[in-house]
């Protein structure tokens, strides 16, 4: 039942995240006091998300999504970020959006859609470990067993560089959608909160916007 779910979570998984942001925005209950103390932890733990996630791209990258948004998976990777845990990627995603509930301080957010999402986010891992044991037989389960399911083994950070070359290129292909969308999100969160000013606001987006702009440029010129 589980592995159904994820299979069709993946499906629509480009848009579970936006969903889940728009939620920041229901009125809740506070969980600081302290403005301060909200954005600080949020930020801290955005930018852990956001660095797992560029380790894992720069070091290997694992694609499971093909035509349609179906699991699919040429080789077993289990180098890199994988030897820390099976799912970086998802653990990173799971901090990001941690952070962001703290940073925009909503106990309702924490208390309720960050464990949906995260309900949601091992349905998911499920249905790609499925396919994975389905495919790899014995060499995924050989890994499974000897690897943390999301909980990261932090003793295994230095053996995720061992003979690779970390690809700065390859973070800022795929991860500069992200960064813009993580910085507008906060920005927006900021504003609505009346954090920053709507001028302050706006030279932020401006200063984004071209920056992404760049980056989408240089990769028009395949200097990407």
């Amino acid at each position: 039942m589980l592995v159904k779910l994820g299979n069709w979570l993946f499906h629509y998984c480009n848009i579970i995240f936006p969903v889940f942001y728009a939620a920041l925005f229901i009125p809740s209950p506070v969980i600081f006091q302290s403005e301060e103390w909200a954005l600080t932890i949020g930020m801290l733990l955005i930018a852990l998300g956001f660095i797992i996630r560029c380790i894992t791209v720069g070091l290997v990258y694992v694609n499971q999504c093909k035509s349609k948004c179906q699991i699919h998976a040429e080789t077993l990777v289990t180098k890199g970020m994988y030897k820390v845990c099976r799912n970086p990627m998802y653990l990173g995603n799971i901090l990001l959006l941690l952070g962001f509930g703290l940073f925009a301080n909503s106990l309702l957010f924490i208390l309720i859609f960050i464990p949906l999402f995260v309900f949601f986010s091992v349905a998911i891992i499920f249905a790609e470990e499925d396919f994975l044991s389905k495919k790899f037989g014995q060499q995924f389960i050989d890994y499974k067993t000897n690897s943390n399911f999301i909980l990261p083994q932090w003793g295994n950070l230095k053996s995720a560089f061992e003979g690779q070359t970390f690809k700065w290129e390859e973070v800022i292909n795929k991860e500069h959608d992200s960064l813009f969308l993580y910085f507008s999100g906060m920005c927006i969160l900021l504003l609505y909160d009346s954090q920053i000013d709507i001028k302050s606001f706006l030279n932020t987006e401006v200063t984004l916007l071209l920056f992404y702009g760049f980056i989408k440029h240089l990769k028009r010129k395949n200097l990407l």
